[in-house]
């Protein structure tokens, strides 16, 4: 995961939304790797900044009236969801389930920005919001992490 957040390689080409990724996997790593007197913080920071990107991301959506609006929400919802269910559990100082809880967040941040972010990506720079630096293509996996093709 460490490579992942150092790396360019889940750019999708939209300043806003690679930063948010950027942001949110430096974070996975520090909560990953925090001590236990730390965890509660990192946690309430984590979900606070998944909940502001995913508000930003789906009004980004509503702007362009966006086809898969409703099932890219729910996916944000289930997340967020499983989070707040675990508040209690982190508040109590039981970070068991939490940490393993967490430690799943990689692979679905992965499997999201390759089905759904991406394909957002694409109606956005169909719809003009803003412009792709360089050539959009999907994710493909390369070595333990995913990368965009150039």
């Amino acid at each position: 995961m460490e490579e992942l957040a150092q790396s360019s390689c889940i750019s999708l080409g939209i300043a806003t939304i690679d930063n948010a990724h950027k942001i949110l996997t430096r974070e996975l790593v520090a909560i990953l790797n925090a001590p236990d007197h730390e965890f509660t913080r990192c946690f309430q920071r984590i979900s606070r900044l998944l909940e502001s990107s995913f508000r930003e991301e789906e009004e980004l959506m509503e702007r362009i009236a966006y086809h898969d609006l409703r099932a890219h929400r729910e996916q944000h919802a289930a997340l967020l969801s499983a989070l707040h269910h675990i508040i209690p559990k982190v508040m109590n100082g039981d970070y068991v389930l939490s940490r393993q809880i967490l430690s799943m967040l990689p692979q679905w941040f992965l499997g999201h920005l390759v089905k759904m972010d991406a394909a957002l990506i694409k109606a956005l720079a169909a719809a003009g919001a803003q412009p792709i630096p360089r050539a959009y293509a999907l994710p493909t996996q390369r070595g333990s992490h995913f990368c965009i093709d150039e």
